[in-house]
């Protein structure tokens, strides 16, 4: 499904996060982002909405929503070697986390409070949950 087609609901959300979950695992906090590219010839104006959420079970998860294709990815929290949360106009954040499970990958996304003409009432409590537990993490790091 293309980013055109999402809706941008809780319910949509917890549908394609949920589809990563394994077991009795659940979901402690997920929130709509805006994806950005990492690496020396990323581009800023290369922008892709989508998921992320950090489950009971200590894993990192998230959902990209492509024009063409959509991306799926679960990192364990154990794997994470560095984060940095930026501070952005407005509340935002950019959040920059490299995992190391043998093979570096490197997440980059922004994140608001509240968005605009969504219908996600829990960005705001989502989005405070999910910062103290990267900056817990960042803090052990």
């Amino acid at each position: 499904m293309s980013s055109f087609t999402k809706k941008y609901t809780d319910e949509e959300m917890n549908a394609a996060l949920g589809e990563l979950l394994i077991g009795g695992e659940r979901l402690e906090t997920a929130m709509y982002c805006l994806f950005k590219e990492t690496g020396f010839f990323a581009s800023s104006s290369s922008v892709i909405t989508g998921y992320v959420g950090v489950t009971d079970m200590g894993r990192f998860v998230y959902c990209k929503h492509g024009l063409v294709m959509d991306e799926n990815a679960a990192y364990n929290m154990e794997d994470i070697v560095q984060i940095k949360i930026r501070p952005m106009i407005l509340g935002q954040k950019i959040i920059t986390i490299v995992f190391n499970d043998g093979k570096k990958h490197t997440v980059k996304f922004q994140f608001a409070p509240k968005v605009a003409g969504s219908k996600l009432p829990n960005q705001e409590r989502n989005a405070e949950k999910m910062l103290e537990i990267l900056e817990a993490k960042q803090n052990k790091l």
